[in-house]
């Protein structure tokens, strides 16, 4: 039996959108209303690919589409084309004279997927598809689907509004001891192909069809912000999201706060636990920009000054290099500068609002009695960090039953302090660490069921580490490579600000094999007849995936935040 109609434009999406990045052609965009100026404004979550046709112009000319043109890769491909060919022709109700080909081949604009803030309980969806390019096939495709689903049991009636008619189907559901009535409404208008499970939303998209009415998703304020922070001028990207979870979690609650205590009470607290001041995320990915090979920007957009829960994550911007002793040979290297006071601030006025006053100082206290002599979380501890983190991992040494090496640097104001605490973890009474010693370093050994933990202190930062061979590189590092030193950060640094709160560089060879041995090796579950077998070598294609940097940095109304991969050198 085909599937119903709303798994059918899915389907469609899925081919209009993934398989054609495959092929070449181009068309220029029409001048048409974004579909962000036909929503009401009340998005909770959207999804755009601002014009399909650039997305498959853009993507076979980054690493990812080099990587599926790569001759080496022809079989697997061909195979892939095969099975969607397959899948379209099962799953799909075709109408006479179009074929799965025809599918492939298909132009289409700009496709949207958003999620509207609850209403009554229940979360409205919009699909939009701008198919004014393919002609009379995709409105024959969405006749022979309503067909289809008809045939399947569901009922089919018509509305009207605002001069077009829209196609409502229902069925009811049945699941045990409760009943429900699903609904898919579809209409087709100047070329564009638009469906919701809401009859009522879609009528508010043909109120503001003009692109013209106040109240759009296109007006919204915080919107507009992620879109200054992250848009070109003089170029489109290939995809655009937005998030608004405070503003639907607000949503959902207030619905049910009358009749719910719980619901009551939660929507009270967060504004005491400073969630409100988070007003949105959002962001652009986009590929073969020549100055990128592929690059995503996000922007949040966040009410100043900030409160409890958001004071937990601020990291004022300073000038971040890797330290002189960062061997080169890691997968990634992540650096932050973390304002520690400020997070502790914040920490208290959650605990205070959740275990009362005093709540967070008097559990750090009973925790200070668990070592002797007592060591205080707060005076000892995090008011001897200087806010810079930095995360380093890389394989694991081979004898070593670990997926990976991570090691945790946290800088110190003063390090002498807390090489004696490490000293007096080590010789407490009772205690079950052990020691090794590097060059004239004593690390602490802790053995656990499944995983070892290593800790000390050199070049005046606190070393956390599960691998013996990364902490061995990282505290004797007269030898070796440096990351610093490389080519790669050299490449990649010039394409950073000087200050910044955040900064990583991956190199994502080596996890990729690992995920790549076990996508190989049949250790996941794709769909049947594609044949996985006809995967190179994973030695041969991994020049396909380059290092890639990222850094974040603070603005006047919340953050940005740009991660980007260079193209190959010519």
């Amino acid at each position: 039996m085909k599937t119903h109609f709303a798994f059918r434009v899915i389907a469609v999406l899925t081919t209009l959108v993934l398989f054609p990045t495959m092929l070449s052609g181009t068309t220029s965009a029409d001048e048409m209303p974004r579909f962000s100026r036909r929503l009401p404004d009340s998005v909770a979550a959207h999804l755009a690919i601002p014009d399909a046709s650039v997305l498959r112009e853009r993507l076979p000319k980054c690493s990812w589409g080099r990587l599926l043109n790569d001759p080496l890769v022809a079989d697997f491909r061909d195979n892939l084309t095969s099975q969607l060919r397959a899948f379209i022709d099962s799953s799909l109700q075709l109408p006479a004279g179009v074929t799965a080909d025809d599918l492939l081949k298909l132009e289409a604009g700009e496709i949207t997927l958003t999620v509207l803030k609850p209403v009554d309980g229940k979360l409205p969806v919009v699909f939009s598809l701008d198919a004014s390019r393919a002609g009379d096939t995709i409105t024959a495709l969405v006749q022979e689907s309503i067909a289809g689903s008809v045939k399947d049991g569901w009922k089919q009636t018509t509305v009207e509004h605002v001069g077009t008619v829209m196609t409502v189907l229902t069925r009811d559901e049945d699941s045990g001891s409760d009943s429900s009535t699903s609904i898919l409404a579809v209409f087709l208008r100047d070329g564009h192909v638009v469906a919701s499970n809401s009859v009522d939303i879609l009528k508010l998209v043909l109120d503001r069809w003009s692109g013209t009415v106040q109240g759009s998703f296109a007006a919204n304020a915080t919107l507009g912000q992620v879109q200054r922070d992250t848009l070109e001028t003089d170029r489109e990207p290939a995809i655009f999201w937005y998030l608004d979870p405070v503003g639907a979690t607000i949503s959902l609650l207030s619905q049910g706060a009358a009749s719910n205590p719980t619901a009551a009470l939660a929507l009270s607290r967060l504004p005491k636990l400073g969630l409100t001041s988070f007003r949105g995320v959002g962001g652009t990915i986009d590929f073969a920009t020549g100055k990128y090979d592929t690059v995503t920007r996000i922007a949040g957009v966040v009410d100043q000054p900030v409160s409890a829960a958001m004071a937990l994550v601020q990291f004022p911007p300073i000038k971040l290099t890797p330290p002189a002793w960062v061997p080169n040979d890691i997968d990634s290297c992540m650096m932050l500068n973390w304002d520690v006071q400020t997070a502790y601030s914040g920490a208290e006025q959650i605990a205070d609002e959740l275990l009362g006053p005093g709540g967070l100082a008097n559990a750090i206290s009973v925790l200070s009695t668990k070592t002797n002599p007592p060591i205080h979380m707060k005076n000892d501890v995090l008011d001897g960090f200087t806010g810079e983190v930095m995360i380093l991992q890389g394989r694991a040494a081979t004898s070593a039953k670990k997926k990976g090496a991570t090691l945790l640097a946290i800088n110190l104001k003063d390090p002498k302090k807390f090489e004696g605490f490490v000293r007096q973890l080590i010789d407490q009474p009772g205690s079950k660490a052990g020691t090794r010693t590097i060059g004239a370093t004593t690390v602490a050994v802790f053995d656990g069921k499944k995983t070892t933990t290593y800790l000390t202190v050199a070049h005046g930062v606190l070393l956390v580490g599960n691998d013996d061979v990364l902490m061995d590189q990282v505290v004797n590092s007269a030898g070796g490579d440096h990351l610093v030193e490389s080519a790669q950060y050299r490449s990649l640094s010039e394409n950073i600000p000087e200050k910044i709160s955040l900064f990583s560089i991956q190199r994502p060879v080596n996890q990729l094999e690992a995920a790549y041995d076990i996508l190989k090796t049949g250790g996941v579950s794709v769909a049947a007849g594609v044949d996985l077998k006809l995967l190179p070598t994973f030695d041969r294609i991994q020049h396909h995936f380059p290092p890639t940097a990222t850094w974040a940095a603070p603005t006047a109304d919340g953050f940005q935040y740009v991660s980007f991969s260079l193209p190959p050198a010519k």
